[in-house]
């Protein structure tokens, strides 16, 4: 008869029944191959840890910045995934845009819904940014994200010319079709959402969500001191 042990609570992560019994691991923990061995696939595994007091970006998935318009539209609010795979400890959030312009966006992070796998709750958001100028736009914050997924947002009275991956291949295999084919690219989710210079909503529109095919706005974070 097959048994469930559940380690939730506790702060282990596995433990071994007798000298020759199997090895129990917390419900939910990932086993992966590191040099042939396999290990729980812990936080510690997965990114070598963040400094103080510096900046990093989103996503390993890119190969070089490209000023681009069109991942974003105006008066919708465009989603784009990324990870976080250790406990991490944020003071703002920035993107760079490349080309000045006329107008304000908004910029927020959402916590991702594990059983719908979309946007959910408004973590973090910023108040109008001006799109008048170059360089980094951003916004202050005080946060901590846990390992797991989430969606940076974009929402516009303007589409701002920020510097994204344009050329890597697409995140279809995060991010579901309709249909099955083999000529479509997803690299994020849209929704009709009509600008208001205050701050996002909480819960993230999802109504009407359209795929974006081409580009994913690359995210920069500055981590506490």
């Amino acid at each position: 008869m097959a048994s469930y042990f559940d380690l939730k609570g506790t702060t282990i992560d596995s433990f071994k029944i007798g000298k020759a019994g199997p090895t129990l691991n917390r419900s939910g923990s990932s086993i992966i191959k590191l040099n042939g061995t396999e290990q729980l696939a812990t936080e510690n595994t997965l990114h070598p840890g963040y400094r103080a007091n510096s900046w990093y970006n989103d996503t390993i998935l890119f190969d070089a910045y490209s000023a681009v318009t069109t991942t974003t539209a105006i008066n919708t609010i465009s989603y784009f995934l990324f990870q976080i795979p250790r406990t991490v400890n944020i003071v703002r959030f920035a993107f760079n845009q490349g080309t000045t312009a006329t107008g304000g966006f908004r910029i927020g992070i959402y916590s991702n819904n594990y059983s719908t796998a979309l946007p959910d709750i408004l973590l973090a958001s910023s108040t109008e940014i001006n799109a008048t100028g170059t360089g980094e736009k951003g916004f202050d914050t005080n946060i901590s994200l846990t390992p797991g997924w989430y969606w940076k947002a974009i929402n516009g009275n303007v589409a701002p010319s920020l510097s994204c991956e344009n050329a890597y291949p697409a995140y279809n295999y995060y991010l579901s079709n309709s249909t099955f084919s083999t000529s479509i690219v997803q690299y994020g989710l849209r929704n009709n959402l009509t600008y208001a210079n205050s701050t996002l909503p909480t819960n993230a529109p999802v109504d009407g969500l359209s795929n974006i095919t081409f580009g994913v706005p690359i995210m920069f974070f500055k981590t506490a001191t």
